[in-house]
């Protein structure tokens, strides 16, 4: 048996980099060289025997499933099982392609809290996967691991927005390390912390940098925890953490910008590729 594995599959906030409509200097810069782009964030679990497991169906699911099979156990096959974190566009609108309009999936397991499958069972066109049996929706309960080829998922509530359903984020526990996932919130709660601050590694929402990057929005209406703010929250954490789900205006786009270069140690920039053996 190989070992369990988490992949890092996209690391941008749910429009990407470029962002639709953006010409801000990082999109402007994605769309000219295609090494800076970032698809939305996104991880897959891949288990002992290789079944995988996506967290998040995303805008860029086609292209994170190919990444998946190239850097995983290379079968032909889609994913064995989907989670959903909750219904902001970056999350879910992947499930898209699993209509009859494309893959027609038979059956596919999608996990969610209660609040988010009946989201996905009450609105069109989400709801059609389900009653042509193309998704099997299945309960993920924040206190209850979920068994998943040699490695155990942990749900657990995110404070994040809730104009439509709850937040979650994901505590994976593979034979040997544990890694902690939480792509949004609105605060990391002490709850988060002792969780994100005792793993082996964290995926930490790393949205915004700082309250000055959107001048034309109250950047306080698409709430979000600091980077800058997170370095003091999370200082002294046993595992290396780092920071995902940015946003199109975060500095830490840039590889050599000051904003990356002051990183202290312990803190780094969540990349497409990444891999970490649990």
């Amino acid at each position: 048996m190989s070992p369990v594995r988490v992949h890092v599959l996209g690391t941008a906030q749910d429009g990407g980099v470029p962002q639709p409509g953006c010409v801000c200097p990082h999109c402007e810069g994605a769309r000219r060289d295609p090494a800076l782009r970032r698809r939305v964030a996104c991880i897959a679990v891949e288990g002992a025997t290789g079944c995988t497991f996506l967290v998040d169906a995303t805008p860029d699911i086609r292209d994170q499933v190919d990444a998946l099979r190239a850097a995983g156990s290379g079968r032909s096959k889609f994913v064995d099982a989907i989670a959903l974190s909750h219904a902001h566009i970056g999350h879910y609108l992947g499930l898209a392609f699993l209509g009859k309009e494309a893959m027609h999936s038979k059956g596919l397991p999608v996990y969610s809290t209660p609040k988010m499958a009946k989201f996905v069972q009450g609105n069109r066109p989400w709801s059609h996967l389900v009653e042509r049996g193309e998704i099997e929706l299945r309960t993920l309960t924040p206190g209850s691991p979920l068994s998943f080829d040699g490695a155990m998922i942990h749900a657990f509530l995110s404070p994040h927005r809730g104009e439509d359903t709850d937040t979650i984020g994901f505590e994976i526990h593979g034979p040997n390390r544990r890694l902690v996932y939480v792509s949004d919130a609105d605060v990391l709660p002490a709850a988060i912390v002792d969780r994100v601050r005792d793993a082996d590694v964290a995926l930490v929402d790393g949205t915004f940098h700082s309250r000055a990057e959107l001048p034309h929005r109250d950047i306080l209406e698409v709430k979000h925890p600091f980077v800058e703010e997170s370095l003091k929250k999370l200082a002294g954490a046993r595992g290396q953490v780092y920071f995902t789900h940015l946003n199109h205006s975060n500095p830490l786009l840039d590889v050599k910008g000051p904003a990356r270069r002051a990183l202290p140690k312990g803190f780094a920039v969540a990349e497409e590729g990444m891999a970490f053996e649990l």
